[in-house]
């Protein structure tokens, strides 16, 4: 098996803000390097970056034409503007949006056609609109797996042209779900029309699955592929680990230093003891000398402690 590595420069599927608002998109498959280059180009030139360029003209044309009221007017025009823009802004964003979320998105100037929105079907019922949520996350996963590396780039160029393809016909068959719509409003259930119409209908939802369910076949394997490229990472992490970690022989000759060093301890506290004539240790007496502990009863416990020694 070969790897390959060759990350695409065009993201098939990416979060963005449109002119009308943040969405996921699919991008087509068509798009060239150069077009993306320069879509986000485009996408960089912003209403607030102008708006900064004329407010930096306004200040200039106000200092150079200090004392004939032009330029104080102008600026204070320019002041102005801005802060009813900035206002506007906040006033018309979302109650939901996260505003630091939508700042880093970026903001591509697509054309028609070269893009779905994940919410183009949002009108075409939640079976639809799980069907290409399902398929944009697949195209997604498989184009940001560490499993990509290991495939050839021109397969991961057709699942996203099949899903390309899947999306565009779903979105051919608008037309055909409004007018089995209106036929099914206005003819009987059993009419031959209407039983035609939803044919149609349900034959494009048929492939739409079929396509779904082989796109998440790719996304299963490239996962078990990861998983078995994750485990052996572990082997070889763990391999140069353990090669560090102590030996069993290492342990074992340390405990057996370790176990000779309360006998050299013993060996001259008690020297210690005969030298100063300290007397035997506890452990040196006799059995019947030691002491004996002795349980008090009740009475003598609440004012005694619990134990008394009896010599």
């Amino acid at each position: 098996m070969r790897n390959h590595d060759s990350p695409a420069t065009v993201p098939p599927v990416l979060d963005c803000v449109l002119p009308d608002g943040y969405d996921t998109v699919l991008l087509n498959p068509a798009i060239t390097p150069r077009q993306w280059r320069r879509r986000q180009a485009f996408g960089l030139v912003r209403p607030m970056t102008i708006l900064k360029g004329l407010v930096a003209a306004g200040l200039a044309m106000q200092i150079s034409g200090a004392g004939h009221g032009f330029g104080e007017k102008l600026g204070i025009g320019m002041v102005t503007l801005i802060l009813v823009l900035g206002v506007l802004r906040v006033l018309n964003r979302p109650a939901g949006e996260n505003p630091f979320e939508r700042e880093r998105a970026p903001r591509p100037r697509l054309r028609r056609g070269e893009f779905f929105r994940r919410h183009d079907f949002d009108d075409f019922g939640a079976d639809s609109r799980e069907l290409v949520a399902e398929l944009l996350a697949g195209v997604e996963e498989l184009h940001r797996s560490p499993a990509r590396a290991w495939l050839d780039p021109a397969l991961l160029g057709e699942i996203h042209t099949v899903v390309w393809r899947a999306l565009c016909c779903l979105d051919r068959s608008r037309d055909a779900r409004a007018l089995a719509d209106e036929i099914a409003a206005e003819l009987d259930a059993g009419d031959t029309l209407a039983a035609v119409t939803w044919q149609a209908v349900d034959d494009v939802d048929t492939s739409l699955r079929d396509v779904a369910r082989h796109v998440q076949g790719c996304v299963v394997l490239c996962r078990a592929w990861e998983q078995k490229m994750r485990r052996q990472e572990l082997v070889d992490r763990a391999s140069d680990t353990l090669t560090t970690a102590p030996g069993r022989d290492h342990l074992a000759s340390l405990s057996q230093d370790s176990d000779t060093l309360p006998r050299s301890v013993f060996a001259h506290v008690t020297a210690a003891r005969d030298i100063t004539h300290s007397g035997p240790f506890p452990w040196e007496q006799p059995p019947s000398e030691w002491p004996e502990l002795v349980l008090l009863s009740s009475r003598e416990s609440s004012t005694s402690p619990t134990v008394k020694r009896q010599p």
